[in-house]
């Protein structure tokens, strides 16, 4: 009996301590700087690709790092759909943090951006 109660503890365990990689809802924007001023429509030619090429593609060109590339729209839609994009630039515990340290963090501005851009499904402008 006491061998089953461990065995049963240490499954429970192990299931529930895993991290899970199954994308989660964006969380609430930010409050971002006053001089934070975004578009209605955000588009990716002239505001996301601009953000990943300041921060993020030093690392993340084909065949880019951790296998992800985002120096191309068809290879970041692919991540930001995925809702690893977003988890991973908020510094969410579930997910990789980008960019990782010593780099610096983006801004709430570029995050906000981002985000925004998600949530507007992606648009290729």
């Amino acid at each position: 009996m006491k061998k089953c109660c461990s065995l049963l503890a240490i499954i429970f365990l192990s299931v529930h301590c895993t991290k899970s990689k199954v994308p989660v809802p964006i969380a609430p924007f930010s409050p971002a700087p006053s001089n934070c001023q975004l578009a209605d429509s955000i588009s990716y030619i002239q505001t996301i690709s601009p953000i990943l090429n300041a921060n993020c593609n030093s690392c993340h060109q084909y065949p880019g790092a951790g296998s992800i590339s985002l120096d191309s729209y068809s290879n970041t839609r692919i991540f930001a759909q995925s809702g690893q994009l977003v988890q991973a630039i908020i510094h969410d515990p579930n997910y990789v943090i980008m960019p990782p340290p010593p780099h610096k963090e983006l801004d709430s501005c570029e995050i906000k951006a981002i985000k925004l851009w998600v949530l507007q499904g992606c648009q290729d402008n």
